[in-house]
């Protein structure tokens, strides 16, 4: 867990601040988040996202495992999506990261992923892993373009996608 100490609070890139979440962010995170196109793909976030999604997701500011980061445009600093790693005992880092579907096709996932991974290679953390879903060729794309490969082919074992093929991919500094 020493690394995930080591990330630093904000990250800027040429269009984007991927900083700390807050309160303030919570109406945004419940618009960007609640609709199903967003969520589908996800491990994890409830369908619909209610104020209560976003209210506990908001107030755990020391997270054991987790170190999101929202993702913002420079200038307005309102909240587009979230990213960040998962850190496991067991298993290498993994990222998880969503984007609000008005924001697709403008290369901010990319741009996202990519400060992420400098802050990362900053403090020596690699490899870095991601799980996504074998039909979602837009986030498949998006990891490729940043730099990770897929390093096997397998099954979810997510409740939501129990059984459907799933890729696992990896970056590495």
């Amino acid at each position: 867990m020493r690394l995930r100490n080591e990330l630093p609070e904000t990250i800027e890139t040429e269009r984007l601040v991927l900083r700390a979440p807050h309160i303030s962010d919570l109406d945004d995170l419940i618009a960007q988040a609640n609709n199903w196109n967003v969520l589908e793909p996800t491990a994890n976030l409830p369908f619909p996202y209610q104020e209560s999604h976003g209210r506990t997701f908001l107030g755990k500011e020391q997270r054991a495992l987790h170190h999101p980061f929202v993702i913002a445009e420079r200038g307005s600093d309102r909240l587009m999506g979230v990213i960040g790693l998962y850190f496991h005992d067991d298993r290498p880092t993994e990222l998880g990261y969503w984007l609000g579907e008005s924001h697709w096709g403008k290369g901010y996932a990319p741009e996202a992923i990519t400060g992420l991974l400098g802050a990362a290679t900053a403090i020596g953390l690699t490899p870095i892993r991601a799980r996504v879903l074998a039909h979602n060729a837009g986030s498949i794309r998006v990891l490729e373009k940043t730099g990770f490969t897929t390093i096997e082919h397998t099954h979810s074992v997510v409740e939501r996608h129990l059984g459907k093929p799933l890729l696992v991919m990896e970056w590495r500094a």
